[in-house]
């Protein structure tokens, strides 16, 4: 097949969940005999068009960015001149502009097969009361502009039939990784650190979770906390951390390569997510293939998820956080019982490989 996959985000341009999961899947697709292309904005110096990992980029030029979400309309006249030369078009994420491009030349021209891929209903970027207007609205049309809506749990999927009023076929593919790649070390133990990774942005939590480290540290005076990636956030949480006087114990690193990113995970004890609003987040499933105890906010559809892996809180709870952490450090059997319950599970239901053979399969049912 020849595939077009249309994205805002790509890595290693940006790391971040759905540009690691472009890259990936392209990639993988490439190595099952399939051409792909992938169309993307150019947000660094990257060149405008190369080819990585045996997959084609051509990257567009914006013309202006909103809440981070770059606007290309180059990108929409190559897609409007381009479009037959593909057998399938798969836009990612309803939530830009990108997908946007793509659902206008759906409407304009049926015959192209559309796919969209749904990385989370709401963003955790951005203000709430734009997404209030956004989802119901143009997110609704987008969605509704595609042969097949991919999203990756069954909570997410009755939210998009009955929230938001979806009548595209809509299909539950999981979102996966390699459990080759991040894997835990051998004779793991504890090094009193707790681990963030991800886009500092308000929707994140990450005040709340400075303020349960303050408590933590008077409470295990050697506990650490690294916090990895970027954002415009990043300053505020350098400041507020400076202002809580844990200079000394919270340590800021920026983004590294995704094959370097085991390390970190196992240097570390727990992985704890305060986010407001998240989609299948690859740093929680990233976190149990390395065998490493996940808190995360008590967000619907990741309840079954975080089952028997960790400890769910509840959204911007600073003293839940402690609570679970303590409750981790203070029973050394229950933590080794979810490492151990980790791993399992990240190799039993999110295995990248049948995430990539299941959506080749749904392309394959839309062109029969």
């Amino acid at each position: 097949m020849k595939i077009l996959r249309v994205a805002a985000d790509l890595y290693p341009s940006v790391v971040g969940g759905v540009g690691i999961h472009v890259h990936e899947m392209s990639k993988e697709q490439v190595a099952l005999g399939h051409e792909v292309t992938v169309y993307t904005t150019n947000v660094d110096s990257s060149p405008k068009e190369e080819m990585i990992e045996g997959y084609n980029i051509l990257r567009f030029k914006s013309l202006f960015k909103l809440c981070g979400n770059a606007f290309s309309p180059t990108m929409f006249f190559k897609l409007i001149k381009h479009r037959h030369d593909y057998d399938i078009i798969h836009a990612h994420s309803h939530l830009f502009f990108t997908t946007n491009l793509c659902s206008i030349v759906k409407i304009l021209d049926k015959s192209v097969p559309l796919v969209i891929t749904s990385h989370g209903l709401i963003p955790a970027s951005g203000p709430d009361w734009l997404h209030k207007i956004y989802i119901p609205t143009i997110g609704k049309f987008v969605l509704n502009s595609a042969d097949l809506v991919i999203c990756y749990t069954d909570k997410e999927k009755i939210r998009l039939k009955n929230e938001v009023g979806v009548k595209s076929k809509i299909t539950v593919i999981h979102n996966g990784i390699d459990t080759n790649l991040f894997r835990p070390i051998t004779d793991k133990k504890t090094t009193n650190q707790l681990l963030w990774i991800g886009r500092f942005t308000r929707g994140k939590g990450l005040d709340y979770l400075i303020d349960a480290f303050g408590i933590l540290a008077k409470k295990y005076p050697k506990l650490k906390l690294i916090l990895v990636g970027e954002g415009p956030e990043k300053q505020n949480i350098m400041t507020k951390v400076v202002h809580c006087n844990l200079q000394n114990k919270v340590i800021f690193q920026d983004y590294c390569p995704n094959s370097e990113l085991c390390a970190i995970y196992n240097r570390s004890d727990i992985y704890i997510l305060p986010s407001f609003e998240e989609g299948v987040p690859r740093t929680i499933m990233e976190s149990m293939a390395c065998g490493i105890p996940v808190i995360c906010t008590e967000l619907p559809h990741l309840l079954e998820m975080i089952k028997d892996v960790g400890i769910t809180v509840p959204v911007k709870d600073s003293n839940a956080i402690v609570d679970a952490v303590s409750q981790i450090y203070n029973n050394p059997e229950t933590a080794e019982e979810l490492r151990g319950n980790g791993r399992s599970k990240a190799i039993k239901q999110y295995s990248w490989d049948d995430t990539v053979f299941e959506t080749i399969e749904e392309y394959k049912n839309m062109l029969r």
